[in-house]
């Protein structure tokens, strides 16, 4: 069992929205998912419409009034158990517990359901006390939504210092990842603010966004996640990104070693890595490290992460006449009829593009000169933008078209 705690001391950063589609997104791909409410406002049981004043929670738990087992809400979704919250949680902060014991007592009543659940997702109170130290104490993966403001970035640093310490008290990893949510990838204040988050947080900002829409306020004032409420939009697919990159992530730290580096590797210059998250592959290969040797041995920083994810792509894979390969992957996107139209083939669907479908991903191949185009997917007959690029502009239906750029020099990068 892996614990994911969902945690930002601010509020309105989409922790709850996060944690409730993380779950439901988790539960779709058969996993069994404990969804654990720690936010006293009970937002998260909210979400799934099965909100109870009179409900039992954790703080009964905390008491020894009741067990775990007998709080938890079953099937509220696919997959996806509940452990209600009430106001009445906010009387844990007060509970008077041993200093040597005060963060460790979720992890003490999660232990008798590890063998029930592949995951546990956390809701975190957006305050730094008692309820919020035991889920970051007990987690596997600590994840940070962080909206695109600079109130949203404010603090921040706070919770690395909390986790750290945390690090060192118990003796044992907890991985961060930063989620950039609330992304209006329209305005350039937006854009500088994605840029800016990849420059400061590095390695650890997820390939993955979430952009701000309404079907996310609709579907939780009907109860429910995103995927249920609208299983085609573009929000929904991004949280499934999440879902696949979180397993993804939690299974390579199972595996790594003694250093302990969610998904940091020393490099092998003599292996290509083919890119692994469904950004718009126009040539560079995504890496699995940021660090990198520059000759002489001694190791230097690369570009972040999101920095990576948010530059146009530059590796040409091959050249005839000047025309480049270029590849674009899309994830998620199963049993379904995906076509690409753009600038480059007269906006005809899969005119002059080669497609490729294995496990469940789609591949446009199309060979283009250098330069930048605009492109729309058409899934199912339905048009949209590329859900996961944010480089788009507005069309004349009152849409938007991703943008594609093309370079035309580069330095094939290696990993």
């Amino acid at each position: 069992m892996k614990v994911i705690a969902v945690a930002n001391q601010k509020g309105g950063c989409g922790k709850t929205t996060t944690a409730i589609n993380l779950a439901a997104c988790l539960g779709k791909k058969q996993q069994r998912v404990l969804l654990l409410d720690l936010d006293p406002q009970g937002h998260c049981t909210l979400g799934f419409g099965v909100f109870n004043e009179d409900a039992r929670d954790l703080y009964d738990v905390f008491t020894g009034e009741i067990t775990l087992e007998e709080i938890i809400l079953p099937d509220v979704f696919t997959g996806v158990d509940v452990v209600p919250a009430t106001k009445t949680l906010q009387a844990a902060e007060n509970l008077p517990v041993r200093r040597d014991e005060r963060d460790r007592l979720l992890a003490k009543y999660l232990a008798p359901v590890r063998d029930r659940y592949d995951y546990v997702v956390i809701d975190c109170p957006p305050s730094m006390g008692l309820l919020c130290f035991n889920a970051l104490a007990a987690a596997d993966l600590v994840l940070i939504p962080i909206e695109m403001s600079l109130f949203g970035m404010h603090g921040i640093d706070r919770m690395y210092e909390i986790i750290r310490e945390l690090r060192e008290r118990h003796g044992r990893d907890i991985p961060v990842r930063v989620l950039p949510t609330l992304v209006d990838s329209r305005t350039r204040l937006c854009r500088q603010f994605l840029r800016e988050i990849g420059e400061r947080f590095a390695d650890d900002v997820l390939p993955v966004m979430v952009q701000f829409t309404v079907r996310l306020k609709e579907a939780t004032r009907q109860g429910m996640p995103v995927i249920a409420y609208d299983p085609a939009s573009t929000v929904a697919v991004q949280y499934g990104r999440l879902a696949n990159e979180t397993i993804s992530m939690l299974q390579d730290h199972a595996t790594t070693d003694g250093a302990g580096e969610l998904g940091t590797r020393l490099p092998d210059p003599a292996v290509a890595v083919q890119p692994d998250h469904p950004a718009s592959e126009t040539t560079t290969p995504v890496l699995q490290s940021d660090v990198a040797t520059d000759g002489t041995g001694e190791l230097k920083p690369r570009l972040g992460t999101m920095k990576r994810v948010f530059e146009e792509a530059r590796s040409r894979l091959s050249r005839q006449g000047g025309l480049q390969k270029v590849v674009l992957r899309f994830y998620d996107f199963t049993g379904r009829d995906v076509k690409l139209a753009g600038s480059f083939n007269d906006w005809r669907p899969d005119q002059g593009v080669v497609t490729r479908t294995e496990n469940g991903v789609v591949e446009k191949i199309v060979m283009l000169m250098p330069g930048t185009y605009q492109y729309r997917l058409v899934v199912d007959g339905l048009w949209q933008e590329d859900p996961s690029n944010p480089e788009q502009v507005p069309n004349y239906s009152g849409g938007y078209n991703s943008v594609l750029q093309v370079e035309e020099e580069h330095e094939t990068e290696h990993a």
